[in-house]
């Protein structure tokens, strides 16, 4: 009986996670393999992953995706090129606190970079990192990125994070003393102090035409951001006047169908219909 039952509950518990997979649009996307993804470490290509940021209930899709990549990658940097993948690697995570991540992403973190493989992290604050990596583990992410941008924010942990990193500088402090009275004196004191390059206060004020850049090995940089507007490419962009990408997509076998997938539902099953009446007359 005890067996009985606990083979029912992993039945059950296995439905409950295989569920989504009942989906047709799901399907469409796992039924077929015909990505490779080995290949990213051995020619050009990209990979888009646009998932919503209101919606986290496929998302555990995504995570999937990033953990077969970095496996697939690291198999072939070990076992075939002994080393370097041939071709730089470069996951650009924006939203990294909003999305489904790799499993053990701070570990590959730390090992990515002898197979010829980066990550670039994409957050709001340093709060959505220490509520993603618990009890300080969030440093190790930090703490394994040769280079950091801060474009601005207002979040007070961030503020006093960047203050401590940009470190101190040493200033000429010049202060005199008066005192009056039937034997007064006049005294004059200088001397060399150090204070934070910018105060956490000072952080918050940051004009938002300038970025912070820390790189290791070398001194901070305050550098003025550059203008999107500018870039060549922007014409090719919505926001440049490019008409907007429609998201136009193909079947796996090549079989063009609706983005729309309600509307290609509707229309699979008015084709039913018509073709139950047809049989019928």
């Amino acid at each position: 009986m005890a067996l009985g039952k606990t083979a029912k509950s992993i039945n059950i518990s296995l439905a409950v996670r295989l569920a989504a997979f009942n989906m047709k649009q799901l399907q469409r996307i796992t039924d077929v393999d015909n990505m490779s993804f080995g290949d990213l470490g051995e020619k050009k290509m990209a990979i888009f992953a646009v998932i919503p940021d209101n919606d986290t209930s496929l998302s555990y899709l995504v995570g999937m995706l990033y953990t077969q990549i970095i496996q697939e990658l690291y198999f072939r940097a070990d076992h075939i090129h002994y080393g370097a993948l041939p071709v730089h690697v470069r996951f650009v995570l924006d939203e990294f606190a909003n999305v489904s991540l790799p499993e053990e992403f701070d570990k590959s973190l730390a090992t990515m970079r002898s197979r010829n493989m980066s990550a670039t992290i994409i957050v709001q604050n340093l709060a959505q990192l220490k509520g993603l990596y618990k009890d300080g583990a969030w440093e190790t992410i930090t703490g394994n990125c040769d280079s950091l941008i801060y474009l601005g924010g207002n979040e007070q942990s961030t503020h006093e994070y960047i203050s401590k990193n940009l470190g101190k500088e040493t200033i000429w402090t010049k202060t005199h003393g008066q005192t009056k009275g039937k034997s007064g004196s006049y005294s004059t004191n200088q001397q060399l102090t150090g204070r934070e390059l910018l105060t956490p206060d000072e952080v918050r004020m940051l004009d938002n035409r300038y970025a912070l850049i820390f790189i290791r090995g070398f001194h901070p940089v305050r550098d003025e951001k550059y203008p999107l507007e500018r870039h060549p490419a922007y014409p090719m962009t919505a926001s440049g006047g490019y008409p907007k990408y429609d998201h136009a997509l193909q079947r796996l076998s090549g079989e063009e169908f609706s983005g729309d997938i309600a509307v290609a539902s509707a229309n699979e099953q008015s084709n039913n219909k018509e073709a139950n009446t047809d049989n019928a007359s």
